[in-house]
């Protein structure tokens, strides 16, 4: 505290005895009461400059930061923003601090943004772009985060509840982002974040299905005695319907993320697919032997149901492996395209040489197909027709004369195996010549169409 003075000339006032302080300089006493206003009115008006503190508070925070202590970090940067609340270092990293002690019941991730954007708001121009990038990173990590944490939960416990967390995440995350881009005016893509939380939640859907519900419908498979009831049939009709709420829910957000929806489909399939399969049991005891019987199904309505669903997701799942292909090839394409711009004259030199061999192809097809001998083997058929005929004319009685004709035909069918021969030789010389033309003109189209 600043030192009591003399109200006359401001000289320093000694405390003496009574509680009566004296001035050193004019003599001027002041009684207790006096003495206790003017201790007031310095209190009223003395502020304790820490501007030289921030330094040492932003270092500490960013410490404490590093070391995993974001309760901590906050504190100092509180400390900063108290001596200069528009101090942007200590917004951003308050904003980052803040978000990052969320937890699945007490979200801070929009508290933390609205740091980031009064930080952001507040920083120099030249600095802002910077600021905008890291914020984003850290609302894209926190978001997935959030929604990753309420999706891990659904895994362990998937009921009614556990679902409407997840969507509550998800519509969270997606207002959290929409909240930073009208504070901000940054261009942000949700696609990515979406695209990863869409398969964060696949993947707890899964886990879900095969080691909670899946595993709690049908009991154990080494023990013939261990079948599903009603209940355990309801609650397994139930729960599938969860997953499939939720898998259409992650594909509603991520429709451009084809390849990723092409599982989710699989599985929305797969999981329908099982829930028509579905029954419950009971028994019954005949002669003292335990016999189950199915006693409980889904309704041959309900089952149409879900098969028509199939279909529907089957019809989906073709749309996505269609556009993922046709992407795929269009990617190719571009990437082939790319190459052969930068390779232009090694490109020319090939697509020269394979005109020239498809020419030569060409030339040696025609030679083939212009092999003297058809018209020489069809002539001779003829003939071997004729001797037929003339064959079958004769009588019963007339076997040497069928054996003459007889020695004839087979006479004519060795004179075309011996015309085919010839043929086959030219054709098997053409073809040697052939071949190596083609099995070039092969690797040039490998060549010039192959992935790059």
């Amino acid at each position: 505290m600043a030192a009591l003075v003399c109200d006359i000339c401001g000289g320093k006032l000694v405390m003496g005895a009574g509680g009566i302080a004296v001035c050193d300089s004019c003599g001027m006493e002041y009684t207790s009461d006096r003495i206790r206003e003017k201790v007031q009115e310095i209190k009223g008006t003395v502020q304790v400059d820490n501007t030289h503190m921030i330094g040492n508070w932003l270092e500490m925070a960013g410490s404490a930061k590093d070391a995993g202590n974001n309760e901590e970090a906050e504190t100092y940067c509180n400390k900063i923003l108290e001596v200069d609340p528009d101090n942007y270092k200590a917004l951003m990293l308050k904003g980052e601090v803040v978000a990052w002690q969320s937890r699945s019941n007490d979200s801070r991730v929009d508290e933390g943004v609205s740091y980031f954007i009064k930080g952001i708001q507040s920083a120099p121009e030249d600095e802002k772009k910077e600021l905008i990038e890291h914020a984003k990173d850290q609302i894209s990590r926190l978001c997935f985060g959030m929604i990753k944490l309420q999706a891990d939960r659904f895994a362990k416990w998937p009921d009614k509840d556990e679902l409407a967390a997840v969507k509550s995440q998800l519509v969270a995350s997606l207002n959290t982002v929409v909240n930073f881009l009208s504070g901000t005016g940054a261009v942000v893509d949700t696609n990515d974040m979406m695209s990863r939380a869409a398969t964060a939640v696949n993947n707890a859907v899964i886990a879900a299905y095969n080691n909670v519900i899946f595993k709690d419908y049908n009991g154990n498979p080494d023990d013939p005695d261990d079948r599903p009831n009603l209940h355990e049939l309801q609650r397994y009709i139930e729960r599938t319907g969860f997953c499939r709420d939720l898998l259409n829910t992650v594909i509603s957000v991520t429709k451009e993320d084809k390849e990723g929806n092409i599982q989710r489909y699989k599985n929305l399939i797969a999981i329908e697919k099982a829930a028509i399969d579905s029954c419950a049991w009971d028994y019954e005891f005949n002669y003292g032997v335990k016999h189950w019987y199915k006693s409980r199904w889904l309704s041959d309505e309900a089952k149409a149901i879900r098969r028509q669903q199939i279909a529907g997701y089957e019809a989906k799942l073709k749309e996505c492996e269609d556009a993922v292909a046709q992407e795929k090839a269009a990617e190719q394409q571009k990437r082939r395209d790319e190459y052969w711009a930068e390779h232009a004259a090694e490109k020319a030199a090939l697509e020269s040489e394979l005109a020239q061999l498809e020419r030569q192809a060409a030339a040696l097809e025609e030679e083939i197909a212009a092999i003297p001998g058809e018209e020489e083997k069809g002539a001779v058929q003829r003939r071997i027709n004729e001797l037929t005929r003339e064959k079958n004319a004769l009588g019963l009685f007339k076997s040497r004369e069928k054996a003459a004709i007889a020695d004839k035909i087979a006479a004519a069918n060795a004179e075309i195996q011996k015309i085919s021969n010839r043929m086959d030789a030219v054709k098997a010389e053409i073809e040697s010549r052939l071949a190596p033309v083609k099995q070039r003109m092969d690797e040039i189209n490998e060549e010039l169409n192959k992935d790059r």
